[in-house]
């Protein structure tokens, strides 16, 4: 692992007091800063990973209501989870919040382990959220290495290499664990956290204003737009997807994804299929609802992300000879259930139109 040619002269000591100096006064007050309920504490965490913090307070704040310890959690339905955390995208957390209320209700009598290491046991748990959870919730001196604290550590300590592969990731780790300190592990992750998301950001930091200011080596050698080396971006894969509105007596079809289906596991979708290249609309549908298909209209296009995924999906009125398996819903009752963004904009176009009318067009 290359390193700049200078090395901060700061202690442990020093950087942990300037630190928590600073965040005496700079704090963020956050919901689930006011509780040391470790559950409430790993929901937040959980619900943090890929997203920003003002999408998530009012996610936290309903969930707590709605799921307010790990008991209602682990009694709650599959489908009453997804609709809860229905707009954060990345599902699979919620089903893994769910799986491990689940276990630690059945083997820790609904109480979560207090250490790092029985913590990581839980489905979902990683070093990361199992550090997080260990220090706010009880003080315990553990380190925490997030997608902020990489690169402030890259910049203090003017680390070169990228921050998400060895043997940089296993540098950041120690020196994250050495900086902890004996008493203060709850304030010092946070306010390390905090440090990240408020004033070290990725584009114009504001070293000005930063309590490191001075040891920092990336601000003194004015590589701050350097560090950390940015990750390779993963290809992009583009697919054509094609759904089916199908109506009968004023409801309409959705089903139910299967679990282990590489997109929208668990969620409930209008009927849809991936387009093979140049392949027609009705014979993709027809693979989706199982019989044949007759699209009569193209109602819209819309275009929608996932992790790696480019989705291009097209939504076709259609109509069959038979009554496919599924759900018949009226469109209200769709909003009920727990839809992927895209097939809930579909849904939401179906209730706020009138039952003649279909969606308004876009051109495919």
């Amino acid at each position: 692992m290359a390193r700049t040619g200078k090395r901060t002269s700061a202690s442990s000591p020093e950087l942990q007091l300037e630190l928590l100096t600073w965040y005496r006064t700079h704090a963020r007050d956050l919901p689930w800063r006011r509780t040391r309920d470790p559950y409430a504490i790993w929901v937040s965490e959980v619900m943090l990973q890929q997203t920003q913090v003002a999408t998530v307070i009012p996610y936290f704040e309903r969930w707590m209501q709605r799921f307010p310890d790990v008991s209602a959690l682990a009694r709650a339905e599959l489908d009453d989870v997804l609709h809860a955390w229905q707009g954060l995208g990345y599902y699979s957390r919620a089903r893994s919040l769910r799986e491990a209320a689940r276990v630690v209700e059945r083997e820790h009598g609904g109480r979560l382990p207090r250490s790092v290491p029985a913590l990581c046991q839980l489905p979902g748990v990683g070093r990361y959220t199992a550090g997080a959870i260990a220090s706010i919730a009880h003080g315990t001196r553990a380190p925490i290495v997030d997608g902020n604290v990489e690169r402030v550590l890259c910049r203090l300590y003017g680390l070169d290499g990228d921050p998400k592969k060895r043997p940089l990731a296993a540098e950041l780790w120690r020196l994250a664990e050495a900086l902890v300190p004996e008493r203060r592990a709850r304030d010092f992750n946070q306010a390390l956290m905090d440090l990240g998301a408020t004033l070290c950001t990725p584009k114009a930091p504001a070293c000005e204003r930063c309590p490191w200011r001075g040891p920092c080596v990336a601000r003194g050698s004015n590589r701050q737009g350097e560090l950390p080396a940015r990750s390779a971006r993963p290809r992009t894969t583009a697919v054509r997807v094609a759904a089916a509105v199908v109506e009968r007596g004023g409801r309409w079809l959705v089903k139910q994804v299967p679990e282990g289906a590489p997109r929208w596991a668990g969620l409930w979708c209008f009927p849809h299929a991936d387009r093979a290249r140049a392949e027609a609309a009705e014979r993709a549908l027809g693979r989706a609802l199982g019989t044949r298909v007759t699209t009569s209209e193209h109602l819209r296009t819309y275009k929608h992300s996932i992790t790696r995924f480019r989705i291009t999906l097209d939504v076709y009125r259609c109509s069959t000879p038979a009554r496919p398996e599924g759900r018949w819903l009226t469109p209200a009752q769709l909003l009920a259930l727990a839809m992927p963004a895209v097939h809930r904009r579909i849904a939401e176009t179906l209730t706020s139109a009138p039952r003649a009318r279909a969606p308004a067009r876009s051109r495919p």
